[in-house]
């Protein structure tokens, strides 16, 4: 997939390297993992479920690509969490593409393609409650607040989208759906 300015690309095995310095980054992982730095193994996971996720449902936390340089920045994409039964959109950047509007991109095409193409009935959100950036992000990709629950024994706040009302909310925000 491409926006304007990213190319949203599938995970391979090899490209743990593009994701260490973000999961190796304590400002990075500050609301992930309490700021501690993910494994070796850890990162190897990430990029085998997400590639593994890409081949059973064709969607994944989707590799973000500058279409202008070709440096990889993060991610931004729909997911599993451990324990959750909701596929989870989320995003993670590296801190100098912080505030340029990366991560709403991303999350918007990855939003788009999960209900569009896949089909997915509802999406959901979620972040600790004092990560307030990524609630905006949450707001302004069109998700909405559904209260709190505990997930690897913290508290989070969770945002939720149905196919139907992301579609119906975006054709209205762009007069076109597009």
């Amino acid at each position: 997939m491409e926006t304007e300015r990213l190319l949203l690309l599938p995970w391979r095995a090899g490209d743990e390297w593009l994701i260490e310095p973000l999961a190796t980054d304590p400002l990075v992982m500050r609301y992930i993992t309490g700021g501690t730095p993910m494994t070796a193994e850890q990162i190897q996971g990430f990029v085998g479920r997400q590639a593994a996720l890409y081949a059973e449902l064709g969607l994944c936390r989707w590799r973000l690509q500058l279409k202008e340089t070709g440096e990889s920045i993060g991610f931004a994409g729909v997911g599993r969490l451990t324990g959750m039964e909701e596929l989870e959109i989320g995003w993670w950047l590296a801190p100098v593409h912080w505030g340029k509007g990366y991560a709403t991109e991303g999350g918007r095409a990855a939003l788009r393609d999960a209900f569009e193409r896949c089909g997915l009935p509802k999406v959901i959100s979620i972040t600790r409650p004092e990560n307030t950036a990524s609630q905006r992000v949450m707001q302004r990709l069109g998700l909405y607040y559904e209260g709190r629950r505990m997930h690897a024994g913290l508290e989070h706040v969770v945002y939720t989208a149905t196919r139907d009302e992301w579609l119906t909310a975006e054709l209205n925000r762009t007069g076109s759906g597009r």
